[in-house]
């Protein structure tokens, strides 16, 4: 495929999921208080931290694929990580991450849905919340 723009991964119900989702954790920061800085963390720091972290595999490394329980486990890790470590910015990153998803179409988890937007990759990660709802819906389009 030639296109610019990538296949959409995701069904109606995940791509509404991730909105609302999304939008939660983006009102959950701001009922917080959102500072300047948590603004530049959440949209500039922590993606370039993703960035670079894959980035050390190598140019040329194969797409990420991490499932199953290691899946899980680093998705939940690193999502524990960071929200103890900065929990508005974090907010904001995976609020922010989740929309992106959304609009993009993007299956996989949400914290590397900014990396693939600006690296053009295909890495994937499974997803706890979201992972389920899009096997529901792939599941539904094959029967049809």
């Amino acid at each position: 495929m030639s296109s610019s723009r990538p296949q959409r991964r995701i069904g109606p119900v995940g791509t509404i999921a991730r909105l609302c989702l999304g939008l939660g954790l983006l009102i959950a920061a701001w009922s917080q208080g959102i500072e300047p800085t948590d603004l530049l963390v959440g949209l500039t720091i922590m993606p370039i931290g993703v960035i670079v972290l894959l980035a050390l595999r190598g140019r040329g490394a194969a797409p990420l694929r991490l499932f199953g329980p290691f899946g899980y486990a680093i998705n939940f890790g690193f999502a524990g990580l960071l929200l103890l470590m900065a929990t508005v910015p974090a907010l904001i990153f995976y609020g922010a991450s989740m929309l992106l998803a959304a609009a993009r179409g993007y299956a996989g988890c949400e914290i590397l849905a900014i990396h693939n937007w600006i690296t053009r990759r295909d890495d994937r990660m499974a997803c706890p919340v979201f992972s389920p709802i899009d096997a529901i819906e792939r599941q539904q389009v094959a029967r049809t």
